[in-house]
This record gives structure tokens, sequence and C-alpha cells, in this order.
């Protein structure tokens, strides 16, 4: 429930915003992109498979209402198996290659620090 909150959140800033994105990454005229890096692999894989398949299914709920300001949510995801080394190319690849415009739903406390 707090995973839907947080995305229904993220929509209303983004949506308020909308002015500023105009000129940012991971944001183009149809689409907006945001990226996610769960444990897919590894100790906590039945968890974060069960996270991402929830943010996927509030990324479609939003995209079937329109999207934000006319522009469906793409959703990344990378995984790092619990490994904070892994998370930090999977954050890197989000940022540079998939060119992201919001990292969102990260777990655990050692791929955050």
């Amino acid at each position: 429930m707090q995973l839907k909150h947080a995305l229904a959140a993220l929509a209303c800033t983004l949506a308020a915003s909308s002015p500023a994105l105009a000129q940012s990454q991971g944001v183009g005229k149809d689409t907006l992109t945001i990226g996610t890096i769960q444990d897919l692999s590894g100790p906590l894989a039945g968890f974060g498979k069960q996270l991402r398949m929830g943010m996927q299914l509030r990324v479609d709920e939003i995209n079937e209402q329109g999207g934000i300001n006319g522009r469906k949510l793409v959703l990344k995801v990378e995984d790092s198996g619990y490994d904070p080394k892994r998370a930090v190319l999977a954050a890197q690849k989000l940022v540079n290659q998939d060119k992201i415009f919001a990292m969102v739903g990260h777990i655990g406390t050692a791929q955050n620090v």
C-alpha cells in the first residue's frame, strides 16, 4: 500500500512541475522514464520480484488513466542481487544509459548507503 501512495505522490509532484520537465533527462514528448533497483536475484529475490510487479502494476494503472500530463510512465528495472557494488553499477546504468528522470523504490540498507 505504501508503494502505491509513493508512486501516486511522485505522479502528483511530477504533474505539478511539468513546465520544468520540458528540459529534463528522462522526459520525452510522450514518456516519462523512471528507474528502480530491486533484488531480483540473491537472498531477497522473492521480495524484490514482488516489489517490481507491484511497481509495474501501479505504472500500468497510471498509464491507463492517461499518464502524467499526457506522458506515459516507463519503468526501467535493474537487479542488485543485494550486493552494494552491483547496486552502484545498476544506478550508473539507469542514469547514464537509460537516462531516467527519477530513481524510485529502492530497498536494502546496504545498497542505499
